[in-house]
């Protein structure tokens, strides 16, 4: 089963401040469900249109070699997603393939020497 987190979002329609447009209300970490969303959204007891989104994937896209990369990642919480953004501009854009791969042969050893 595919795991990510959710966030429900309110529709703000263009009478309000701004242009209409969704309205992020409520995050919920990976290890909650759909129906823990929805038991959130009664708690508030806001009435309102709502969409729940379920993140679980990020794509970071690169130019390499005159062509267009696509790396996906697993995203498990709203921390996690913004720890990979900040990774992203601390690289520039670039993802640091040599730093992960060097951090997955020492996890992988860390593993095998228990």
């Amino acid at each position: 089963m595919p795991r990510g987190f959710f966030t429900v979002e309110k529709w703000q329609s263009s009478e309000c401040e701004g242009p209409a447009r969704w309205v992020p209300v409520l995050q919920l970490d990976s290890n909650e469900s759909l129906t823990s969303s929805l038991e959130a959204l009664q708690q508030r007891g806001e009435p309102g249109l709502f969409r729940v989104v379920q993140t679980q994937r990020c794509i970071w896209a690169e130019m390499e070699e005159g062509k267009l990369r696509l790396h996906g990642s697993h995203v498990c919480s709203p921390d996690n997603l913004a720890d990979l953004v900040k990774i992203y501009e601390l690289e520039g854009g670039r993802r640091p393939i040599e730093k992960a791969r060097q951090d997955r042969a020492r996890a992988k050893a860390e593993r095998a020497y228990k």
